[in-house]
């Protein structure tokens, strides 16, 4: 066996909603074996362990890993590949003429951006892609993950309908002139996969990866929201998931026009998560993604089953989604998590970043009215996480004893320097001033994957320059043609939703839960 003891300035062993997070001065974490087997000072653990090798300086901060609880796996953003930002209903399709990057190298560059930034696990859900290559790419996904040493919530995005716009397709593509259908119809039917075959590749993964608790990597469904599957299959995947005891993770109202969606066709009131919960979709094994226009009462569900979420800021107001009611979600105790959604606001995947944002974002006017804490938004990104992946909080999200040794040690001298006052809650600063420049080693299950700000289980350059090289060859000719689709198509995906009565917004606001 093998005994490690990690050491830092500041130990943050706990972060908790209430802010009476656990943190330690001149504290220590010994790890046998990727398990953690003592929390207290460096002083005693030194004298509990004396052989064990010393990880860190005393002048670090030392929390638990970070947990990136929806992504998509680009570490090259949209944008960056030829993807402009803008509105989700019409970024969406202009996906189409998004530069495609190998799957292994692109996962691997991702997973650069993610460790560097302190992430030690990850929500990772493949995107729906041509259907000859789904099963290809998640191979060489799984591989780069498993080389590169993060714990991964693993899972492919399906769809079975509402390929164009929430509703009827058919609506759209009798607007069009014939050769604009044609041409969206071809891209459109390159990338569906049956029901048949996705079930048949999720039960696979599923017998690759059974739920176990040594096993890095968990498989989940995922169909990729409620409106992009009819609720026969949604029901089905509940039961599947519940027959295999696995999670399920799907996007949920990061839109008004997908709230809109599901009151149109049911009523009002039947909001996409009343649906799901109809369906028996609900419960501590399923987490959502953004939640940005769910209803009080759709939290209230959420609480009342278990049912987790990401929120993802960053990504919110780069598509123009809105702020999800977090505040509300926490007082009515739904676990919230945090992720960047591969649309970060730099481009970076800096959870870090993310977290700043958060806890500014979310301070609404008014002396008395609640706002994030420092204390909050780090429980989001460590035990938020650690649940809504159902990777849960008994194995990952704080260093306390029994749990997985996943770690992070930041540069706490760059992060206080010039100056840091005595009287000051550490986690206030560490929210305020920390970013992934900060982050020195990284630690899962007990071991480096990076240390002293070096890899150690990627080839860094390696990766970066078979991006680069694939990049610097020419455009694919079929990409032009797909841009101009995407171009051409958008102006009917605006006059489809020109009657949907998004609320009246005279000024910036929160958003109401109405």
């Amino acid at each position: 066996m093998t005994t490690t003891i990690t050491r830092g300035k500041y130990v943050l062993v706990r972060a908790d909603l209430a802010g009476d997070s656990t943190v330690l001065t001149d504290g220590a974490v010994a790890q046998t074996d990727g398990r953690i087997v003592a929390v207290g000072s460096y002083e005693d653990l030194r004298a509990q362990y004396p052989d064990a090798d010393v990880v860190g300086n005393g002048r670090q901060f030392l929390m638990p890993g970070l947990v990136n609880a929806h992504h998509h796996g680009r570490g090259l953003s949209g944008l960056l590949l030829g993807q402009p930002d803008g509105g989700l209903e019409t970024w969406i399709n202009h996906a189409w003429g998004r530069r495609a990057v190998e799957p292994y190298n692109m996962m691997l560059y991702t997973l650069l951006n993610l460790i560097r930034t302190g992430t030690t696990t990850i929500m990772f859900n493949q995107s729906a892609t041509a259907r000859h290559m789904v099963w290809d790419e998640a191979q060489a996904n799984l591989r780069a993950l498993n080389q590169a040493g993060l714990r991964t919530a693993f899972s492919l995005a399906f769809k079975n309908q509402c390929y164009l716009v929430y509703g009827n397709d058919d609506d759209v593509f009798s607007r069009m002139p014939d050769d604009l259908a044609s041409g969206v119809r071809g891209v459109i039917e390159g990338s569906v996969v049956s029901d048949e075959d996705y079930f048949g590749m999720t039960a696979d993964l599923i017998r690759n990866y059974p739920v176990d608790s040594t096993n890095m990597v968990r498989v989940l469904y995922s169909p990729q929201s409620y409106h992009w599957a009819d609720e026969d299959t949604l029901g089905h995947i509940a039961e599947l998931a519940r027959a295999a005891n696995v999670g399920i993770h799907t996007h949920c109202v990061e839109s008004y026009y997908q709230r809109l969606y599901a009151e149109r066709l049911h009523g009002e009131g039947q909001t996409p998560t009343r649906r799901l919960h109809e369906l028996g979709f609900l419960g501590p094994k399923t987490s959502f993604a953004h939640g940005v226009w769910l209803t009080e009462e759709d939290i209230a569900l959420m609480a009342e089953t278990g049912t987790s979420i990401s929120h993802n800021p960053s990504s919110n107001l780069r598509l123009r989604s809105g702020i999800a009611p977090v505040l509300e979600m926490h007082r009515q105790g739904v676990h919230v998590a945090l992720g960047t959604d591969s649309t970060s606001i730099n481009d970076d995947d800096d959870l870090f970043q993310e977290m700043a944002l958060a806890m500014r974002l979310h301070r609404p006017p008014g002396l008395e009215v609640p706002h994030l804490s420092s204390h909050q938004v780090l429980h989001m990104a460590t035990l938020g996480g650690a649940y809504e992946t159902t990777f849960g909080e008994d194995m990952i999200g704080s260093l306390e004893v029994g749990k997985r040794a996943d770690m992070v040690l930041l540069d706490w001298d760059r992060i206080s320097t010039p100056y840091v006052a005595e009287n000051l809650d550490v986690l206030d600063v560490l929210v305020s001033r920390a970013r992934a420049v900060d982050v020195d080693t990284v630690i899962v299950e007990g071991s480096p994957i990076f240390e002293d700000k070096q890899f150690r289980t990627i080839d860094a350059p390696a990766v970066v320059e078979a991006v680069r090289e694939e990049l610097g060859t020419p455009e694919p000719e079929d990409l032009t043609h797909r841009r101009d689709l995407a171009a051409r198509l958008e102006p009917y995906l605006r006059d489809y939703y020109a009657d949907w009565p998004v609320p009246e917004q005279p000024s910036y606001h929160y958003q109401s839960l109405g």
